[in-house]
């Protein structure tokens, strides 16, 4: 984690590289003990939190890109970044100085005393810190992981969000889709909105959980009509209507693919519920919808090169995959993977998903100690996918060999984690326009 962390050669960022031996560790007693030495940042600005096992990251980014358009001060907070530690931090539409945060950074640590805050948990309240002095007026704050007992459960929200629900992080969560909801609806408050993606699971937790929240439901208060998913862009676009609506939106939707269209209509959800909540006035969702199609949300399938094609996408765990390998196949079926899967997730399933679009497995080896050995992936191929052929290099080699071997009809996709595609565009292996349009600094 040392050499993830520091992106900046600030006192702030090297103590944070220090506290990776804290590990990961649920719970929110240090949390509040942390925020109030810190005089209760968090308490300055009206929160909304998004958690879900898939989707929460791109459902943040639009509801956070729709106040900015609706000329709200807006703070966002996500997670992991891919190459710098700023990403995580975002005010209007763009990413924090690197010395902004580690100014929040040493504030924390000075503060911190002997209560050994978890890295996720000083980067939490970093986002408290800055959206406190940058005087936001709102923060869309992401989950990190679970929600009941994530750094970032600590604020009664405007309104939570809970996106699609899946099995991940097992160990930690419960082997059920009902206990993992249990975990994730758990940032509702009583008499405060809940946005769900997935009604039937969830609304079964908050029911369990004796939750007194009106609840406001994807595919009842809004529902997606008419996709249309074309175009070697992945262009995607679709109209929504429902009852919250006050009449049919369409939408044209720049992060790729039919998923995100579900996405859309979550964070256009939550949109036209602030309308009802917050005192702040907001200007209609017709006037604001149009930046759906401009998110600059980085690797969830980005169309980084258009000769060849070239795809990256952060897809980690079998339903990001599959939603994947949809998009995917839409616009060719012979893909050149080049794949790297992080060491705490089984790769035999990513590969199997992967397999019908692909002849070939390009298997980078990596710096990271995070991912799984290349030679390890290959003979995980070899297992899961014997009519596909695989190949270990080095990262660069890998691309250029994808990149020559792509078929005109489709191209190259780089997936399996978020942190290989950090790896890879932090050594210059791959460039994102949308990384380098929103790392480009503080409007």
């Amino acid at each position: 984690m040392n050499h993830e962390m520091i992106s900046h050669d600030g006192p702030g960022h090297r103590w944070l590289a220090e506290r990776s031996a804290a590990g990961m560790k649920l719970g929110l007693d240090r949390m509040h003990a942390l925020l109030a030495a810190l005089g209760h940042p968090e308490q300055a600005t009206p929160t909304v939190v998004v958690a879900g096992t898939n989707g929460k990251g791109s459902t943040s980014a639009m509801l956070a890109g729709l106040l900015h358009t609706a000329g709200v001060r807006v703070g966002h907070f996500t997670s992991p970044h891919l190459v710098q530690t700023r990403e995580r931090f975002r005010l209007g539409d763009r990413c924090v100085s690197a010395e902004l945060l580690d100014e929040a950074l040493v504030e924390i640590r000075d503060a911190s005393g002997d209560l050994g805050p978890t890295p996720f948990e000083v980067l939490a309240a970093a986002a408290f810190v800055i959206f406190r002095k940058q005087k936001a007026e709102i923060a869309v704050m992401e989950v990190g992981l679970g929600g009941r007992l994530d750094a970032t459960n600590v604020t009664t929200p405007l309104l939570a969000v809970v996106t699609q629900i899946a099995r991940d992080h097992t160990r930690v969560l419960g082997d059920t889709l009902a206990e993992i909801a249990r975990e994730k609806v758990a940032i509702a408050r009583p008499g405060r909105p809940l946005i769900v993606a997935q009604p039937t699971v969830t609304i079964g937790a908050a029911r369990r959980l004796g939750l007194d929240c009106p609840i406001r439901k994807v595919g009842t208060d809004v529902l997606v009509t008419e996709v249309d998913v074309s175009g070697k862009a992945f262009g995607t676009s679709a109209v929504l209507r429902g009852p919250a609506l006050p009449g049919p939106l369409h939408v044209e939707v720049a992060l790729n693919g039919a998923h995100q269209v579900e996405n859309a209509a979550t964070a256009v959800l939550a949109y036209a519920e602030l309308l009802k909540v917050w005192d702040r006035a907001l200007p209609p969702l017709d006037e604001v919808a149009w930046y759906l199609a401009e998110v600059p949300w980085p690797a969830r399938l980005e169309v980084i090169s258009k000769d060849p094609t070239v795809v990256i996408d952060g897809a980690h765990n079998p339903a990001g995959m599959r939603a994947l390998v949809s998009a995917l196949e839409a616009r060719g079926n012979r893909w050149q993977v080049v794949l790297s899967v992080r060491d705490n997730r089984d790769p035999e399933e990513l590969i199997r998903l992967l397999a019908p679009i692909t002849d070939t497995f390009w298997l980078p080896r990596m710096e990271s100690t995070r991912l799984h050995k290349a030679t390890d992936l290959a003979a995980a191929v070899d297992a899961c996918a014997p009519l596909a052929s695989n190949a270990v290099g080095s990262s660069k080699g890998c691309f250029q060999h994808a990149m020559r071997e792509a078929s005109p009809s489709s191209g190259v996709v780089a997936t399996g984690s978020l942190y290989a595609l950090g790896e890879w565009l932090g050594s210059g292996a791959l460039r994102s326009p949308r990384l380098e349009r929103w790392i480009g600094g503080m409007d």
